[in-house]
Order: C-alpha cells, then sequence, then structure tokens
C-alpha cells in the first residue's frame, strides 16, 4: 500500500501542471476552476489508482480522468466556455508573448473549428500529447486522430 502511495505521489508530481493546463484552456482560463478541477481528478486518481494498469501509461489514464471529469463538470454547469470568451483574459496578458496579436488570432481561429477539431488541436500542441496518447484518451485508432489533427491543421490554416 506505501509503494503504491509512493508511486502516485512521484505521477502527481509530474502531472499536476500538465493537467492543469490542460483544463484551465478548458475552462476559459478561469485559474480557480482550474486549480479546482485538477484537485478534483487526482482524487478520483487516486482512489481508482488501483485500477490502473502499471503497463500502460499513467499519461493517458489521468487525462482520460481529466477529459472524463470536464465532461461532467459541463454537464453539471449546463454550458461550454467558448474559447473566444477567454480572449479578455488573454488580451490582458499577451504581453507574456512574443507574438501577442498573433496568438489572440489563432485562437480566435481554433474556437471557429469543430469541437473535435479544437480538442485534438489543444491536446496535441498545448497539452503536448503524442498521438497515441491523444487516441487512448478519445478511445480512437490512432491512425485516425493523425487523420483529425492533419483535417484541423488544414481548416485552422485555412482560416489563418
Amino acid at each position: 500500500m506505501k509503494n503504491k502511495k509512493v508511486k502516485f505521489s512521484v505521477y502527481y508530481s509530474e502531472y499536476k501542471n500538465k493537467i492543469y493546463t490542460y483544463l484551465w484552456y478548458r475552462v476559459g482560463f478561469n485559474e480557480s476552476t482550474a486549480e479546482d478541477l485538477t484537485s478534483e481528478v487526482f482524487i478520483k486518481a487516486l482512489k481508482n489508482f488501483h485500477t490502473f494498469d502499471q503497463y500502460k501509461s499513467f499519461q493517458s489514464w489521468i487525462y482520460m480522468i481529466a477529459k472524463n471529469h470536464l465532461i461532467n463538470h459541463y454537464s453539471k454547469s449546463g454550458r461550454e466556455v467558448e474559447l473566444d470568451q477567454a480572449n479578455d483574459k488573454m488580451v490582458d496578458e499577451r504581453d507574456a508573448f512574443d507574438n501577442k496579436q498573433k496568438v489572440i488570432e489563432i485562437i480566435g481561429k481554433i474556437n471557429n473549428l469543430k469541437k473535435y477539431h479544437k480538442d485534438v488541436l489543444l491536446m496535441r500542441f498545448v497539452d503536448e500529447l503524442d498521438n497515441n496518447e491523444i487516441a487512448e484518451i478519445l478511445n480512437k485508432d490512432e491512425g485516425a486522430v493523425r487523420t483529425q489533427i492533419s483535417r484541423a491543421l488544414t481548416e485552422l490554416r485555412k482560416e489563418i
């Protein structure tokens, strides 16, 4: 039991910031909501750590929990935050970016894409997940994910 807690704490240290970022982008850059959801995700993960297959990717497993928890969060709240609603926050903080206007424009353009395309682009380029991990999270074939990322990028290029 102690060994599992130690292992979980190592995973927690490694993935807490990644999960926070994943959630932060998806809750309209609301820090307190992202913090709450991150805590809730890791509490769920700890309670269910005995179900984790040690021969599989912890990253895929924890992202799956985060994705499902986010879905539940929005189901309970009955709304979905669009990325363009977060642009005001981005504008206030854009000095942190080298190319301020381009980042805002791209986020706005990503918001115009289909939800699935938005999700795969955020997972790939913001969360820095590889195609295999995205496939596991979405319960899709890796080839299908690769195709969706390619199509999403093509659509994004048309928008830009």
